[in-house]
């Protein structure tokens, strides 16, 4: 008899000790897993082509208003074009719209420095260089990041600005 409860207690001993693992190895197993399902739900990076907003879209679309117009180098037509409150960006087919960002600083022709959209969001920077001493036209740089934080386009430009 005391052999069996000899044993019991050795086998109940050995299950209490399995149950318990060190505070420091879970936690370095915690952060491994946290680490995993960040990097497996990324999204893939997907690079962003805009194409040039055509006078027809202007027209159609009522884009003539006060603001400021990004055209990259050695291109007829803006890439983005940014107003007070929203600016636009043709991805495709699709004339992309974004609200301006109130926080960001102001251009002239009442424009923005940033433009948020729903799965996007445009960032315009003033660049050093010929023209940048005027309000109208200027040397800029346009971003565009995507979800994660990450450029998924840039271009270097120019833009015009108008009242």
């Amino acid at each position: 008899m005391m052999m069996k409860t000899a044993l019991t207690l050795a086998a109940l001993a050995l299950l209490a000790g399995c149950g318990s693992k060190n505070p420091q190895a879970e936690a370095t197993e915690d952060a491994q897993a946290v680490a995993m399902v960040k990097r497996m739900s990324r999204e893939p990076f997907k690079p962003l082509l805009p194409s040039p907003i055509t006078p027809d879209d202007v027209a159609r679309y009522g884009l003539d208003k006060p603001g400021c117009a990004f055209t990259k180098q050695g291109q007829a037509n803006p890439l983005f074009i940014g107003g007070p409150d929203e600016g636009f960006l043709r991805v495709g087919s699709d004339l992309k719209r974004f609200a301006a960002k109130t926080e960001s600083a102001d251009l002239p022709g009442g424009a923005r420095s940033a433009y948020i959209g729903l799965s996007n969001w445009v960032d315009i920077v003033r660049q050093p260089g010929e023209g940048g001493d005027s309000d109208t036209t200027w040397p800029a740089r346009l971003m565009v990041h995507d979800a994660q934080e990450r450029i998924a386009y840039s271009a270097d430009g120019v833009m015009n600005c108008h009242r």
